[in-house]
């Protein structure tokens, strides 16, 4: 799993990566030295935790994938069958380029 997100930080854009729990815990991360783990766990616990709040009270099932855009990047989460990868990107990509090496990443993690 730890060499899928280091190949996967390899993409131009992309800053970071980890894999966390449904419990919000890190199962692993290739996050950069500007990013803490446990900033990046704690904000991404919240959000898929509200996000998924959100959906099941408009009885729309789980995410699949979603984008939180800030003035200085993205993250965006990738449910898995037991968790989440949250990747975090600038914010000067083209995004559907690099949602195609993110969704192989995580069929590639959800395989291994």
């Amino acid at each position: 799993m730890q060499e899928i997100l280091d190949r996967l930080n390899q993409v131009a854009g992309i800053k970071g990566s980890m894999v966390v729990t449904t419990a919000g815990w890190v199962v692993t991360d290739a996050l950069g030295p500007e990013l803490e783990q446990e900033t990046v766990a704690a904000v991404s616990s919240h959000m898929v935790k509200v996000s998924r709040n959100m959906l099941e009270s408009l009885d729309r099932g789980d995410f699949s994938r979603f984008t939180l855009t800030s003035r200085h990047g993205r993250m965006i989460f990738v449910s898995l069958k037991a968790g989440y990868l949250v990747v975090i990107t600038k914010m000067d990509i083209k995004l559907g380029d690099i949602l195609i090496e993110i969704d192989s990443a995580a069929r590639r993690i959800e395989r291994s």
